[in-house]
């Protein structure tokens, strides 16, 4: 190999801590405009439509992990905990939970590959 060859993304950690960072100040950003939303005495048609919020931003910020994470365990995860409908404050929290593990298992992977590049 040449060695004075340059590497083939010189930007790679760069890019994945922007990403990390993204991905993280926005799951939380996510979960405190539902928490803010939540109210223990309501179940109103506000936090039904931050639910979905929640939930479809997860969706994005996770991708493609959380969709598949969310897919193979969601069902089940709620069903245990007996959380009832989608939009439901205990479905939303375990929804949450498993994209932000998803979120850390895509951040954690794309390291590996990036300090293999190297």
């Amino acid at each position: 190999m040449n060695e004075g060859a340059p590497a083939p993304f010189p930007n790679a950690r760069t890019a994945w801590l922007a990403y990390a960072a993204v991905a993280i100040i926005g799951a939380l950003t996510v979960l405190t405009i539902y928490v803010n939303t939540y109210d223990d005495y309501d179940v109103s048609e506000c936090l039904y439509a931050a639910g979905a919020f929640t939930r479809r931003a997860m969706s994005a910020l996770s991708f493609p992990l959380g969709f598949l994470l969310s897919t193979v365990a969601g069902g089940p995860l709620e069903a245990s905990f007996n959380c009832g409908a989608t939009n439901e404050p205990c479905a939303i929290f375990i929804d949450w939970n498993l994209k932000f593990a998803a979120i850390i298992s895509q951040i954690a992977l794309l390291r590996g590959i990036v300090t293999r590049r190297r």
